[in-house]
C-alpha cells in the first residue's frame, strides 16, 4: 500500500471513528500545508505542530527546511499518532491533548516555542473549549511567537479582540476541499514576528 493509500485509509477511519475531533471530509491539500509552513522560520530552535492527523502539514515543515529534531508534533487520536511515528520517525511524535501543550513542551525538554502550526477543527468546539484550546496552545509561545492555524469558516474562528489577540488573515487556499483560511494569532502587547523566511 502507497503512503497516500495508507493515509486515506487512516483518516477515513479516524473520521468515522470520531468525526468532531477529526474536523474535516479530507486532509489538508498541499496549498494549505504549504502556506502553513511557509509562516515558519525553519530555523527557530523549536516548533509545535498541534492536530497533525496523518501529517501533510508535518510534511511541508520538513520539506521546507525544519530538522525533525526541533519539531514537536501532538495528535490525540491513538491511531493516528501510530501513523505519523512510522512516516515520521525522527519527529518527536506525541499523543495527547492541545490543552496539554505547555506540558508536553517540558516533557519533551522544550520551554517554549516561536511558532505553534494548528490544524485542530476549533469551529468544532464550544465557545468556552475553543477559548481555553487557544489560550493553551497561546502559553506555548515564546515572547513575540505566533499561533497559524487554519479555518473552513469564512471569519476570525476565534474572538481575538476578547481575548486580547491580534489576528491576521494570511490568505485563503481555493484549492482545498473545503476551501480554508490560514490566519496567523499573537498577542497584542507583543511585536508581531516576520514572515517565515
Amino acid at each position: 500500500m502507497n503512503t497516500y493509500s495508507s493515509d486515506r485509509l487512516v483518516f477515513l477511519r479516524s473520521l468515522l471513528h470520531n468525526p468532531r475531533d477529526v474536523g474535516a471530509i479530507f486532509p489538508s491539500s498541499p496549498g494549505l500545508s504549504n502556506l502553513m509552513a511557509s509562516q515558519v522560520d525553519p530555523q527557530s530552535p523549536a516548533i509545535l505542530e498541534i492536530g497533525a492527523g496523518t501529517g501533510p502539514v508535518t510534511k511541508a515543515l520538513l520539506q521546507r527546511g525544519v530538522h525533525p529534531d526541533r519539531l514537536v508534533v501532538v495528535e490525540r487520536d491513538p491511531s493516528m499518532a501510530t501513523h505519523l511515528r512510522r512516516n515520521f520517525p525522527d519527529v518527536r511524535v506525541r499523543c495527547g491533548d492541545a490543552l496539554h501543550a505547555s506540558r508536553i513542551l517540558s516533557d519533551e525538554a522544550e520551554e517554549k516555542v516561536a511558532s505553534v502550526v494548528s490544524s485542530l477543527p476549533l469551529r468544532n468546539f464550544p465557545p468556552a473549549d475553543r477559548i481555553e484550546l487557544v489560550q493553551a496552545m497561546m502559553k506555548a509561545l515564546a515572547p513575540g511567537g505566533q499561533l497559524i492555524q487554519f479555518t473552513y469558516a469564512f471569519g476570525c474562528p476565534i474572538p481575538s479582540k476578547q481575548m486580547g489577540i491580534h489576528a491576521q488573515c494570511l490568505g485563503r487556499v481555493w484549492k482545498n476541499l473545503p476551501p480554508a483560511a490560514v490566519w496567523r494569532f499573537t498577542l497584542k502587547n507583543e511585536t508581531n514576528p516576520p514572515a517565515g523566511r
